[in-house]
């Protein structure tokens, strides 16, 4: 037999052998698309401040400590806030507060900043924290489903308004206790705790 006849011939056995099912070639295999950790929005504590650290599943959002914002500041004192992880017991924390809203204003790392202060005691304030569940840390956090819940609660808060509507509204919210640093923050407490990021919020 020719050469070109047996090349023929090969190629002929070829063809009819992946018409019927044989060997084919091969198509590598489509790579998934990498996870899309969020937007990049904060810095400082960023995965503590929007339980996305190493400890965030460790908090439990059912255990819940009613406080006044007064003996809330009135807990030990963190103003040099600490490393990117959970550092102190209050940090580990949810604390539910009640208390009248003097400043609202949307941050930008995308938090919304959130100050009440005590009806009681108005020389105690607060800074709570609204995480935008869009960003990177929020976007990661195992209560991201929570999060996410709380976004919703505070748009059915507002009923269409503006955030600054809120000011001078009296407001039930649970946090994370969390020490930031002091930066001259608008309602910072004495000691330096926040309620940050927000998991339920009520009028």
């Amino acid at each position: 037999m020719g050469r070109s006849l047996r090349a023929a011939c090969c190629t002929w056995l070829l063809l009819t052998s992946w018409a019927c099912g044989g060997p084919s070639p091969t198509t590598p295999a489509a790579t998934p698309p990498a996870p899309n950790p969020g937007l990049s929005c904060g810095v400082e504590r960023w995965f503590v401040k929007t339980l996305a650290d190493q400890d965030a599943a460790a908090v439990s959002l059912s255990d819940v400590t009613a406080i006044s914002i007064h003996d809330l500041d009135a807990l030990p004192s963190h103003c040099e806030a600490g490393p990117d992880r959970r550092s102190y017991p209050e940090e580990f924390r949810v604390f539910e507060i009640f208390g009248r809203v003097i400043f609202v204003a949307r941050e930008d790392d995308h938090d919304y900043h959130v100050v009440l202060e005590d009806p009681d005691d108005t020389t105690s304030s607060v800074v709570t924290e609204l995480a935008d569940t869009m960003c990177s840390g929020a976007a990661m956090s195992p209560h991201l489903a929570a999060l996410r819940t709380v976004e919703g609660m505070f748009a059915s808060v507002l009923n269409g308004a503006a955030p600054t509507s809120l000011v001078g509204a009296m407001v039930r919210i649970r946090g994370v206790g969390f020490y930031d640093f002091d930066h001259n923050q608008r309602g910072r407490s004495k000691n330096c705790i926040e309620l940050h990021p927000i998991v339920f919020i009520s009028r």
